[in-house]
């Protein structure tokens, strides 16, 4: 394989070969940077040839991380810098190495992808370190990891293998990883011990150490924004006394979402909250992850906030069939087949509610509204209507919310 110049300026050419069980049918999806960070909403895609080959260009005049997938199959991650060239093989029947990455840096590369790859947000190696009970010894096995890996990009830059920007980031990225997975866990573990311990309050202090999320903190690493929201919630924590009745009720009525925001605008700004509130938005609402109508309401207000944002536009596609949705519930609510159960409150077991149904056949269908699977089986549901309705089956609608309000529907 061989690499095609390119005379654009900061212009990246990534040219890759799919080998093993592939069909032509399939796409290779990369992210793609976004003010030079790692920004899951902002992907595209590109065809195969008969071949296998692909070929993709992009733009970034900072080094900056882009992830490649090949849905349910393989993924990759590289750490590009402007105007160069990468090749990478993926080996769908490999046991062993499924990627294997050529030309700049590629030693590097490939050790990145022995990582922890960025899917979503989402931090990994945490069961493993939870084997150990005290806070302590989880962090100094963090640290001895972290250190390992720096190294390690330390010698390719020493040994000339790597620039100087890829291994700024490298460290970077590294540092970020460990804080995010360490706070990560003592949040979930040992935040009752937060103000009774000084030793684990002094590890707490130290784990946000690094680089507060200022104006000026570098946000190009794909955990950014796992690192973020465990310091906005620290801060909190140091701030404020948890009050679990006040967050019930934030959350029963339906604006957890404004309140994250509004805690969030408390502590950062800049470039910073720009980042984090287009990715809370992502976040909650990829793939109809929730379908609040209060996504929405925050959507239209980042617009306003930041008109000019590059983020906007990768937004759009995950908020709209959220507003599809709630526009189907108005036309929903017009339709003289459907009813709601008005007096849901003084309804308190489930027998008492199939009495308001007494004499019927139903079919009971409980869905949620944090589940993908849930909403995607609605669209599907017209195949069935003319099934159930020459059975004489009545469809009950229950949805299990994330608050202790449930509505009932019935058709």
């Amino acid at each position: 394989m061989s690499f095609i110049s390119c005379s654009k300026k900061d212009g990246i050419t990534i040219r890759g070969k799919i080998h093993g069980n592939f069909s032509i049918t399939d796409e290779i999806e990369y992210t793609t940077p976004v003010n030079g960070t790692w920004f899951y909403g902002a992907k595209k895609t590109v065809d195969l040839d008969s071949l296998g080959n692909f070929i993709i260009s992009l733009k970034t005049d900072v080094t900056s991380f882009i992830t490649l997938y090949i849905p349910n199959k393989a993924s990759a991650i590289l750490l590009v810098e402007p105007d160069e060239k990468y090749e990478i093989d993926f080996y769908l029947n490999s046991k062993d190495q499924k990627v294997k990455i050529k030309g700049k840096s590629s030693e590097a590369l490939t050790l990145y992808n022995s990582f922890a790859l960025p899917e979503f947000y989402v931090l990994s190696n945490s069961n493993e370190l939870l084997k150990d009970s005290l806070l302590a010894t989880i962090s100094s096995k963090i640290t001895t990891l972290k250190k390992k890996e720096i190294l390690q990009f330390q010698n390719y830059f020493e040994n000339q293998n790597v620039t100087k920007d890829f291994y700024d980031l490298a460290e970077l990225d590294r540092k970020y990883y460990y804080s995010a997975l360490e706070t990560s866990i003592a949040f979930i573990n040992y935040k009752g011990d937060f103000d009774s311990n000084e030793t684990q309050n002094a590890i707490w202090k130290g784990l946000f150490g690094i680089s507060l999320p200022t104006d000026s903190f570098d946000i190009r690493s794909p955990w950014s924004f796992s690192l973020i929201s465990n310091y906005i919630d620290f801060i909190q924590s140091k701030d404020e006394i948890d009050d679990f009745d006040k967050i019930r009720e934030i959350y029963e009525q339906g604006k957890i979402h404004s309140y994250n925001i509004n805690r969030a605008k408390k502590y950062l700004k800049g470039k910073v909250l720009e980042y984090y509130y287009a990715t809370y938005i992502l976040s909650n609402s990829y793939e109809n992850k929730d379908n609040s109508k209060e996504l929405i309401t925050l959507f239209e207000n980042f617009k306003k906030e930041y008109p000019n944002s590059n983020y906007t536009k990768h937004l759009k596609p995950q908020v709209q069939p959220i507003i599809d949705f709630h526009n189907k519930i108005m036309e929903s609510t017009n339709n003289k087949k459907i009813y709601l159960v008005e007096n849901y409150k003084s309804i308190d077991t489930f027998e008492e509610l199939m009495k308001t149904l007494e004499g019927q056949k139903v079919l009971v269908d409980i869905w949620g509204t944090w589940c993908s699977p849930c909403k995607r089986e609605f669209q599907e549901k017209d195949k069935s209507v003319e099934f159930l309705k020459s059975k004489k089956i009545t469809t009950l609608y229950i949805c299990e919310g994330k608050t202790e309000k449930k509505r009932y529907g019935k058709k």
